[in-house]
């Protein structure tokens, strides 16, 4: 079922297509400088709630059960993982390649939750069929709308990625869609 908390988490994480669109309108060498201070202060805020007690005791008052899910209590924040996955795509892929990773994590994501908590039944490894197939028909309309891309190999990403997105990986999906979305784009047009 789709609750209240999982709408307000799709709109931020819709909120991070800043990344790509500033990506798309700035030099690489700027988002990179504004990316690294940024994720560094993710990062430490996320240590810091890990073995600072106060730290602690305010994230569990105020993000845990609202912004954070449970099981990032934890382990570090999803958004810790999408900055550090964001400069690794940006830094070694293509332009179009690395938006393309981002896009699918961010727009597929968040139509894989939205489908699958709204109307899925059929459950897969604690998924839905319906989430992960609404997951992979948006990377393919990413894909294919995207210029300058080559749609087969884009195709077996989208399809990577879902499988990545489906199946229970220990890897958080924020660092593993773009960077197996962008590791067969590139490897398969190389």
């Amino acid at each position: 079922m789709l609750t209240g908390l999982e709408i307000k988490r799709k709109i931020v994480h819709l909120a991070t297509l800043s990344i790509p669109i500033g990506y798309a309108m700035l030099p690489e060498k700027t988002v990179i400088t504004i990316l690294v201070p940024l994720f560094f202060g993710f990062l430490t805020v996320d240590l810091l709630r890990h073995y600072h007690s106060k730290m602690a005791s305010l994230f569990q008052r105020y993000f845990v059960g609202t912004v954070l899910r449970e099981k990032e209590k934890d382990t570090l924040m999803g958004s810790t993982y999408f900055l550090f996955s964001s400069i690794l795509v940006i830094l070694f892929f293509p332009k179009s390649i690395a938006m393309v990773s981002l896009l699918i994590l961010i727009l597929s994501d968040t139509a894989a939750a939205l489908v699958g908590k709204g109307i899925g039944r059929i459950r897969i490894f604690g998924k839905t069929l319906e989430g992960s197939l609404a997951f992979f028909v948006c990377s393919l309309m990413i894909v294919w709308v995207y210029p300058d891309l080559n749609r087969f190999w884009g195709s077996l990403a989208a399809l990577g990625c879902t499988l990545v997105e489906l199946l229970p990986i220990q890897v958080d999906d924020n660092l593993a869609i773009p960077l197996v979305a962008g590791t067969i784009m590139f490897f398969g047009v190389g």
